[in-house]
Formats: structure tokens, sequence, C-alpha cells
């Protein structure tokens, strides 16, 4: 699929657009270490059920160029601001992955009346989230350089991607790697995750529904190994019991490709029911 430009702040975005202009909106935020063809076969599948999908490579991901000042959690989300504005989009349905959950949730919280629904697959959404060991290393100082500096070795990076991900393509594969094509972006990853306290949400606990009064689904692979899936229905029984939550049998992580056909059919489902 060929994806499409924008100048966002004058850095150039790298997306996904497919659909009429007028039909609803579904935004895709993917998550680490992905880009926009985390969502490629939900994209299309979208357009011919009559929606637009959009879906950016996150500034620093895929092609899209990286921010000139730190990569943090606070700046992604004003960066979906302006995304957002260049594309004249009002309000939309969020539909978010892993980093991408934390961005877009938050933001959906502070723009109150623009997102019609979201749905929140492999994270959660709580002050007493406790990041897994991979992303306690990348938060570490001294540490997390190492690790992210062994991730540019492309034979490391795939076979990480190829383990988690048996089926993914090489496109995905290459578009992916290319957030550690570039000692330079190495600091992409390490100012996202250090961004990432997770006291920044205290102000929701035990709120979250009054900020989220929309329809949420939370999807999780049933052998997420990152994110337990018990936390997704944690947030759901403590936080969100309107949502609905749902597990995908035999998936990992990285539901939207590892089962396609079955991620597909609950979004157009949580969409249907909107």
């Amino acid at each position: 699929m060929q994806k499409k430009t924008v100048l966002v702040r004058g850095k150039e975005t790298f997306y996904l657009d497919c659909g009429e202009s007028e039909a609803p909106a579904v935004l895709f935020l993917h998550g680490f270490p992905e880009s926009s063809l985390l969502w490629e076969e939900a994209v299309m599948a979208l357009k011919e059920a009559g929606y637009r999908a959009i879906a950016p490579d996150l500034p620093g991901f895929g092609q899209s160029e990286a921010f000139d000042e730190p990569s943090t959690w606070e700046r992604y989300m004003e960066f979906l601001s302006d995304f957002i504005d260049e594309l004249s989009i009002e309000q939309f349905h969020l539909v978010t992955h892993d980093w991408g959950a934390l961005i877009g949730t938050r933001w959906a919280c502070i723009h109150p009346g623009r997102v019609r629904s979201l749905i929140i697959s492999n994270a959660t959404f709580s002050p007493d989230f406790v990041w897994h060991k991979d992303a306690l290393i990348i938060r570490s100082l001294g540490i997390g350089e190492k690790w992210v500096a062994y991730l540019r070795s492309k034979p490391v990076f795939e076979g990480f991607i190829k383990k988690s991900i048996p089926n993914v393509s090489n496109a995905i594969v290459e578009d992916f790697y290319e957030l550690f094509t570039d000692p330079a972006k190495d600091k992409i990853t390490l100012e996202l995750y250090r961004s990432g306290d997770m006291d920044k949400l205290e102000i929701y606990r035990g709120r979250l529904a009054e900020f989220l009064s929309i329809p949420v689904t939370i999807i999780f692979g049933e052998y997420d190994t990152f994110i337990n899936p018990e936390l997704g229905l944690k947030l759901k029984n403590e936080e969100l019991p309107h949502a609905s939550y749902k597990i995908i049998q035999g998936a990992g992580h990285f539901t939207p490709l590892e089962a396609q056909n079955e991620f597909i059919s609950l979004l157009s489902h949580h969409l249907k029911q909107k």
C-alpha cells in the first residue's frame, strides 16, 4: 500500500489513508517498534466497509521524520493534535496498540468530544502499571543505550520480530526496522520510554470512565508476554466497566498482525455497535 505524506510542523509525516474523505474517520496509532503497516490489512478492510481509515507513521518511526525536540509521551500527544488538524479531521474512532494506546487514550481523556469510540489493544492505562523487563532496561541509563544499539543489528531485530510474529512479511519487518537504521535515532526509543512514568495517570484513578464515556473495546492476545492480559481485565473491572474485553486465542502481543482476521472481526463488531 502506498503511503501519503503531509508536513506536520515542517516535518514530513508518512501515513496510510484509504476511503472517501467524507466517510466516518477511523484513526490508527501503532506502538513500539512498529509503523503504520501494523494496520495495513485493517485499513483496507475498513475502506471496503465504508470508512476512511488513517494510520500515521509516528515521528521517527517508519518513514516519518523525527522531532527536533525530545520524543516524549507528551510530544507524541501534541503530534496527534497537529496531524488531525492538518487532515481537517474533527471527530474519529480511535484504534490503538501498545504505546499508541498510552498516547491515544491520554489524548482522548483531555479532548472530550473528539474521539467517538476507542479500541485499546495489548496495553493498559493505569498508574499502577509496572513496565515489563525490556522496557525497564530501556528506561535504565547506560543499559538502555546498549539495548537499543543491540537492536541496530538487523539480524537481531529480524529475529526478534519474526519470533514474535512468525507470519510477518519482509516488507513489514523492513518498515519497522527503520527506527534502528541510524544511531541518531536511538534517542527516540530512549526518550519515549523514559518519559513513560505511570504516575502521570494518577489523575485518572477511579475516574477514567468519566473521561472516557464513549464505547471502549479492550483487546489482548492470550499469550501476550509483554503486557499481561489480566491487566486488560483489571482495567475493565476497575476503571471501565462499560468496556468490552476480548481475548484472541493463540495470539501474543502483536494481535493486529498475528491474528489479522480475528482482530478485523473484533474491530468491525466494535464499529457496528456504535
